[in-house]
């Protein structure tokens, strides 16, 4: 029964721990690691231009034309006793390439911050979707809160009723009271228990339900604590939406930085080293037809300017993306303040009701004991008697339910607002 279980209070479980575990528990934060993965590797290879480029190839090439004297001079050198038989059409080449960037006019830094952009924009994207399973554990939460008040107000109202049941039975035997007093009683007294049944299998889902949000089972021994009344400081919204808003405008403003580091002119060291023939010196070659070895070194500069003929275009796109940003953040802003504007008329209605439903739960209080003194006397019914029990629980129930209720909406706008 969960009454016994209740009673027992073997372990307790709070709000903030649902918090953690259903955030612990919850598939996408696999994701964080995926993320941070994808994003440590992205900016590692941002990091590389300034790294050495090396290269190695070769090739072997069969040329119809090559380079050579002409023939009226190959005659004048034959007088002379020398043969020049021109380079070969058979060529060989195994080279060796090495680049180092000297200056690549800000694009690697450039890079490397708009992999850090992305990676927030990723993480609070993540951020988001876990901050709204807050709001689902509260309803689930405050609803067993809510549930297992009214079992405990139903349990007291089941002895009251058992208490008078008695009295009647006694009345009538005594011949004082009808004997349909009694079945009215137990009619009223097995609608509570039905009702109890009904409010205790609810719970029992809502734990079901609650224990997959968080991961692990919720056993009928553990109890809710209510958590406390909490002040929220209605200026600070820490929502995540908005910072991801803000991630996303600073994710554009680093592509308009990549547009300009794009039309930058780049210098570069070079080295090239290869084995084969021809070499640089062609006349040896043109003599001898041997391999040799061979390099050359030097500094290169490159102005790639393609980049000027969209870069007014590109500029207009990213600042109407930004624009379209911010107006976004606005709507949501807007969406926001009105909803903590409904939240709080709540939150002070409740505060109004709450300091009413104590007076109210003691004047019903007192009816009722005066009637349980009426119908002893024979002055009511027993009719009588039961509306006024029924009264008394209704205001016991409503006292609890605006009780929780207050605390629900405290702690939803607490989740509203990111504290």
């Amino acid at each position: 029964m969960l009454l016994a279980s209740m009673q027992l209070q073997l372990a307790a479980i709070s709000l903030e721990e649902c918090y953690t575990l259903a955030r612990n528990n919850y598939p996408l934060v696999r994701q964080y690691e995926l993320t941070e993965a994808m994003s440590r590797y992205s900016f590692e290879n941002a990091a590389m231009g300034y790294v050495p480029q090396i290269s190695l190839g070769g090739q072997a090439t069969l040329q119809s034309d090559v380079t050579e004297f002409p023939e009226a001079f190959n005659n004048l050198l034959a007088l002379a006793g020398v043969e020049m038989k021109g380079l070969s059409h058979d060529q060989y080449k195994v080279q060796l390439d090495i680049s180092q960037t000297i200056w690549d006019g800000g694009y690697s830094k450039a890079q490397r911050e708009a992999v850090k952009a992305q990676a927030e924009v990723s993480r609070l994207t993540l951020d988001k979707d876990i901050d709204a399973l807050k709001t689902r554990i509260n309803q689930m939460y405050f609803g067993i809160l809510v549930m297992e008040e009214n079992i405990r107000t139903s349990l007291y109202m089941d002895t009251l009723m058992t208490a008078n049941l008695k009295i009647v039975e006694s009345a009538v035997r005594n011949g004082t009271a009808l004997a349909s007093d009694t079945d009215n009683i137990r009619v009223e007294l097995l609608t509570l228990r039905q009702q109890r049944r009904q409010l205790e299998s609810a719970v029992r889902t809502y734990k079901d339900m609650l224990a997959i949000m968080i991961g692990r089972r919720i056993e009928d021994s553990e109890v809710f604590d209510k958590p406390e009344v909490m002040l929220v400081d209605t200026g600070l919204n820490k929502r995540t939406e908005l910072l991801l808003f803000d991630a996303r405008i600073r994710e554009l403003e680093l592509q308009k930085k990549m547009l300009d580091v794009a039309v930058m002119p780049k210098f570069a060291f070079f080295a090239q080293g290869w084995y084969g023939k021809p070499g640089l010196n062609i006349f040896d070659d043109m003599v001898y037809n041997k391999m040799s070895w061979n390099g050359i070194a030097g500094i290169t500069f490159k102005w790639n300017i393609s980049g000027f003929y969209t870069r007014k275009n590109d500029l207009r796109s990213i600042d109407l993306s930004q624009r379209s940003v911010e107006l976004q953040r606005d709507a949501f802003k807007w969406n926001t303040d009105l909803q903590q504007t409904q939240i709080q008329n709540e939150i002070d209605r409740m505060y109004e009701m709450k300091a009413s439903d104590d007076e109210i739960v003691r004047l019903r209080e007192s009816v009722r004991k005066v009637s349980e003194s009426k119908y002893r006397n024979g002055i009511i019914t027993v009719n009588d008697l039961l509306r006024d029990m029924m009264n008394e629980n209704n205001a016991k129930v409503e006292r609890s339910r605006h009780e929780l209720e207050l605390l629900k909406n405290i702690y939803d706008l607490k989740v509203m607002l990111n504290q």
